[in-house]
């Protein structure tokens, strides 16, 4: 029996080793066959494939261009952000590790998020999802713990308790978002536009970003896989070539004070929106553009549109450019000659025209100071009441209506438009003669103003002064003109005196601007809205001119729609206080009550107004309707390696300030700062952000 047994067992031996021994030659043959097939057999096919695989190629982003203002400061910029995210479902968390570490690193949260949220909340949120791991609940494997963070941030919080042991033991990781950020907020924001971002891809959708896009893009660059010895890498086959920077002609400084007056009188006036831009005379660059809009709620105003390139009627500042076409077409020599105007006037059956200042006759230069429809309709008629249109012909001789181009995308040019009929024709060029059935951009109203003060030279309105590659200007935008010349000089000096009539004639429709410091010059326009092809009882009120009158530096326009009060308290204040403060803080060439210190960019670093021995101090505050004014704390001497005191500084002195000592700065509110987040004296750490309260 037990030899019968041992011969069963060799059996059942024999057996197992023949079925294992056939099994791998099996397995070798597959393998060896495998091998073969692709080492040999098909070994082309497989090569290219490979080969592919290596050629396949990435776009590689460009960086998008830097907007700049005139002294090289950022308007508008591309700025890294990081989201950090925590994969608790990650099994290199360990429990022990992780309790360990879980006090303090609540404490640090507490700190770092100055939100409300104490340590223990900190720590009952850690370990309720730590707790949840294995579950499947939503959430584990993507937990945000804080986005739009910047490097300095990030770098502080990679190295909190637990977080500090790396991505591999503590399941954070950070990624990157790339967002167009404005470092001065809402200036100049609908000139300088916005983005649409697709991952890092950017394209301009509005303003410079749209009109100048394909400079501020850049070129796409190309990236191919290779192999090295370890991994593989991505090549830079085709190097990306970043946008340009754009220097626009943005004055920071005057940008500032037209935006606070036309807010301030916005939210006196209350018009519906409210738009204002101010220009260089002499070389057309245009150095502010503001724009406001009632917010839905109908309590505050925000930048919506950039009425300053739309179309709009807006009355009687088309007065000086049809007597600028009655100068040069000899209709008007004398302007001291005179007319009759009276109190009614129906021109070919087209229903009466009426003046607000009515008077049996008027001077050709009251006609413009009084703002007369009656005598400016007279004059156009009596030239071009034949025929209609040729008004319009000499309009667009002079460049009225040319494109401008002054860099924002979507700009349309003024329009006027004429019917069929003759008489019908006759009746609308009465009108147009003072405004109405003539759309105009404020832009082009202001151009054409600008070239009066100009001494009759179209210079072409422009926002872009230069391009930038590297910090090395590439090219550099010149001085052109529209028309060389859009009136003779002694017709300019005519219509400068037309326009200063407005102002200081005793019966001018601009009489309330005059004041002791700076001479200005404009006109006033009202004009009833048009809805729905029929105009209504609401009013749209315009200013334009230009200042100092003896020589003229910058013109104005500002518009508002409706509002409680007329265009000279209105439009015309917002222009007398942009000239008074432009005056106080040195900008006109003149000796200010005003007294600020400018920094390497030209940048007021100290906005503290000071009284003369003269006492023109209380002057200044009385004219430019200064009811709230601050003397706030200049700022002082800041000692190496320690965080600056910024306590009571307005917020351009502490911008300059922490900027200058290498920070990154955060605000909130208006007025001076009463709370800032690093406290004064601690240590210093470039790069830190510290976030600053303000209030007025």
């Amino acid at each position: 029996m037990a030899s019968r047994q041992r011969k069963n067992n060799k059996s059942l031996i024999i057996w197992r080793f023949i079925f294992v021994s056939m099994a791998i030659s099996i397995v070798s043959f597959i393998i060896v066959y495998r091998l073969v097939q692709t080492t040999v057999v098909k070994a082309d096919a497989w090569n290219e494939k490979a080969a592919m695989s290596f050629n396949d190629t990435v776009i590689s982003v460009p960086e998008r261009g830097r907007i700049l203002a005139d002294n090289g400061a950022i308007l508008a910029a591309n700025v890294v952000y990081y989201d950090a995210i925590i994969d608790w479902e990650s099994e290199a968390i360990k429990a022990d590790t992780f309790y360990h570490y879980l006090p303090a690193l609540a404490d640090s949260m507490a700190r770092f998020f100055p939100n409300g949220k104490n340590s223990d909340w900190w720590r009952a949120e850690f370990e309720g999802k730590f707790k949840k791991r294995g579950t499947g609940a939503r959430g584990l494997r993507s937990y945000k713990l804080a986005s739009d963070l910047t490097y300095a941030q990030k770098e502080r919080l990679r190295k909190f308790p637990f977080f500090k042991k790396g991505r591999n033991k503590s399941g954070l990781v950070f990624y990157e978002q790339y967002k167009r950020c404005k470092p001065f907020g809402d200036i100049a924001s609908r000139s300088i536009g916005s983005v649409h971002a697709d991952a890092r891809v950017m394209h301009g959708t509005s303003g410079l970003e749209k009109a100048l896009d394909t400079l501020l893009y850049g070129k796409d660059g190309e990236k191919r896989a290779i192999q090295s010895t370890v991994r593989t890498l991505a090549w830079e086959h085709v190097p990306a070539v970043d946008g340009y920077d754009i220097v626009t002609t943005i004055n920071i400084g005057i940008q500032d004070i037209v935006e606070q007056e036309l807010y301030n009188m916005c939210k006196e006036a209350e018009p519906e929106w409210a738009t204002a831009v101010v220009m260089e005379v002499a070389t057309g660059e245009i150095k502010a553009v503001s724009n406001f809009d009632l917010n839905r709620a109908r309590t505050d105003y925000i930048e919506r549109m950039n009425h300053a390139f739309l179309g709009y009627e807006t009355g009687s500042v088309m007065k000086v450019i049809s007597m600028l076409v009655a100068l040069e077409d000899s209709i008007v020599i004398d302007t001291n000659a005179r007319m009759e105007t009276g109190r009614y006037w129906n021109y070919s059956r087209g229903g009466g025209i009426t003046d607000a200042h009515a008077s049996d006759t008027k001077s050709i230069t009251e006609v413009i100071a009084h703002s007369s429809n009656i005598g400016i309709a007279k004059i156009i008629t009596g030239k071009y009441g034949n025929q209609p249109t040729a008004f319009k012909d000499r309009l667009t001789e002079l460049g009225f209506f040319d494109l401008l181009h002054v860099g924002i995308a979507g700009e349309i040019p003024p329009r006027m438009v004429f019917g069929k009929h003759d008489n019908e024709n006759r009746i609308q060029l009465s009108r147009m003669s003072y405004g109405y059935g003539v759309t105009i951009p404020p832009i082009y109203t202001l151009a054409m103003y600008n070239a009066i003060a100009n001494d009759g030279m179209f210079v072409r309105p422009h926002l872009v002064k230069k391009f930038m590659h590297d910090e090395i200007a590439d090219s550099i935008v010149p001085i052109s003109y529209v028309r060389e010349r859009i009136c003779s000089h002694a017709n300019a000096i005519k219509l400068r005196e037309m326009m200063r009539s407005v102002v200081y004639d005793p019966h001018g429709t601009g009489k309330s601007l005059r004041n002791n410091l700076v001479e200005l010059a404009g006109k006033t326009g009202t004009c009833y809205i048009s809805e729905n092809g029929l105009y209504t009882r609401k009013k749209r009120y315009a200013f334009c001119g230009f200042f100092p009158y003896d020589a003229p530096k910058y013109s104005c326009i500002v518009i508002f729609e409706k509002g409680k009060y007329g265009a000279a308290r209105s439009c015309g204040r917002v222009f007398k206080n942009i000239a008074l403060k432009m005056y106080s803080r040195g900008l006109l060439g003149s000796h200010a009550d005003y007294e600020a210190d400018v920094d390497s960019l030209g940048r007021v670093v100290n906005s503290t107004l000071y009284a003369r021995v003269d006492g023109g101090y209380p002057a200044l505050v009385e004219q430019a309707s200064l009811k709230n004014h601050r003397k706030f704390r200049t700022p002082g001497t800041v000692a190496a390696g320690e965080v600056p005191d910024v306590i009571g500084l307005g917020l351009r002195d502490a911008i300059n300030v922490l900027e200058g000592a290498g920070m990154k700065v955060r605000f909130t509110g208006t007025g001076y700062v009463y709370r800032q987040s690093l406290p004064p004296g601690s240590k210093l750490i470039k790069g830190a952000v510290i976030e600053l309260a303000l209030r007025n």
